[in-house]
């Protein structure tokens, strides 16, 4: 049997367009991560749905559930504005048994689920080793693969953990990523670490962790700052300083560097673009070695602007016509029985 090389090019393409849609790749240039949780689109009017109405299409690979706002005597508080009240009897963890099972259904289509820690308000300082290393410890039984009476999202075990460090005493970070890697190297799941630093260079909240920890994806807020997408066209834009921590200083010189921006009006300060800048500036940045796609605040104000949705078919456009191109040159040799 024969096959022709246009029928290999085309099926090279479509085997890497469904790989990169039908499950989270961490080493993708496409992925597209939204935070959810904290329901901000009702300041513009509107409501975030529950989680699992953001995982029935195509759009977003990766959900950072926001937030464990504060840490209280080595406990997590977990604040997720409208989407959850109940708590365990005796206890201020959150008892959240719908977003369970939204986990589990967003997992089973391919998505990442991750935990931020942190956020623009909140509470959360490590200042030393010794409290990182049991902060994990609590992380690792409530989220991920230990065991708790208390889990909030009880059987559903989470992707990872995201930093969202704004603010606070943030030492005991590095101890706490050490410790957690050490778990998950015992496991045959894989669990991932990201972080979402502020774009002034270095970001001063993450920088202890950023220097001295293993990362999988480092999602950039590239707002509320001169560094940002705001400042694209007059010089001021830094991802290729980013880039360059990626490639120099990162210990996973894999590591990829999200773009992140406001998902639309009210999303940030400053740095709101329209659909127009964001495809222009991501035709720019899928130039750097390191870039793994795009970060928006948050999912219900992504989905409002429909910013969410136009990212996505850009990037995978990109990666459908890129892999199409290489297929042409690279293509194996003909088969024949």
């Amino acid at each position: 049997m024969k096959f022709s090389l246009a029928f290999l090019s085309v099926l090279s393409s479509a085997i890497v367009f469904a790989r990169t849609t039908l499950a989270f790749d961490a080493l993708s240039r496409s992925n597209v991560v939204n935070y959810w949780g904290q329901n901000s689109v009702s300041f513009t009017g509107g409501s975030e749905s529950d989680l699992v109405d953001y995982c029935n299409d195509g759009t977003i690979n990766v959900f950072a559930i926001a937030f464990i706002s504060q840490i209280v005597n080595g406990q997590p508080i977990l604040n997720l504005s409208k989407h959850c009240g109940q708590v365990f009897p005796g206890t201020k963890l959150l008892q959240c048994p719908k977003i369970a099972s939204d986990i589990k259904t967003c997992q089973s289509r391919g998505k990442a689920v991750v935990i931020s820690i942190g956020g623009a308000s909140g509470s959360y300082s490590l200042p030393d080793a010794a409290s990182g290393r049991a902060f994990a410890e609590q992380i690792w039984n409530l989220f991920l693969g230990g065991t708790s009476s208390t889990r909030p999202f009880g059987d559903a075990v989470l992707d990872g953990v995201d930093l969202d460090l704004e603010s606070g005493q943030n030492a005991g970070y590095v101890a706490f990523i050490e410790t957690l890697r050490a778990k998950f190297a015992s496991g045959s799941r894989r669990y991932y670490i990201t972080a979402a630093p502020q774009c002034p260079y270095p970001d001063q909240a993450t920088k202890e962790a950023l220097a001295a920890s293993w990362f999988d994806l480092v999602w950039v807020q590239f707002y509320n700052n001169y560094c940002g997408v705001n400042n694209f066209d007059n010089g001021q834009f830094n991802f290729d300083t980013w880039n360059t921590w990626a490639t120099t200083v990162s210990l996973n010189k894999n590591v990829r560097i999200l773009l992140g921006v406001p998902g639309g009006p009210g999303g940030a300060g400053s740095g709101v673009i329209d659909a127009t800048q964001l495809v222009k500036i991501l035709g720019f940045v899928q130039k750097y070695s390191n870039f793994g796609g795009v970060m928006m605040w948050d999912a219900g104000i992504a989905r409002q602007s429909g910013l969410a949705a136009k990212a996505a078919a850009f990037l995978k456009a990109t990666v459908a016509r890129s892999s199409a191109h290489v297929s042409r040159y690279r293509l194996p040799s003909t088969p024949e029985n």
